[in-house]
């Protein structure tokens, strides 16, 4: 990618994230988002053996990152 398309694409994130931060209309935009995420989060607290995969999951993540770290520090020593 050239150095306009660069600068092209960092100013539409950069546009969006200021959409975000100061529009008025961003409460409305993300609230039905927030309501039904905590919605979620609230039925899968009620069921442990979902609870239970999302911390392996997490874990496995967690522990595939550590590798990636590992391989990468060793491969630029």
């Amino acid at each position: 990618m050239n150095m306009i398309g660069k600068l092209i694409l960092t100013v539409v994130i950069l546009g969006g994230g200021a959409f975000f931060l100061f529009s008025d209309s961003f409460d409305e935009f993300i609230a039905q988002y927030a309501n039904a995420a905590s919605t979620d989060i609230e039925k899968l607290k009620d069921v442990p053996v979902t609870y239970d995969k999302i911390n392996q999951a997490f874990e496995a993540i967690y522990e595939k990152f550590i590798n990636l770290k590992s391989s990468l520090t060793d491969f630029l020593k």
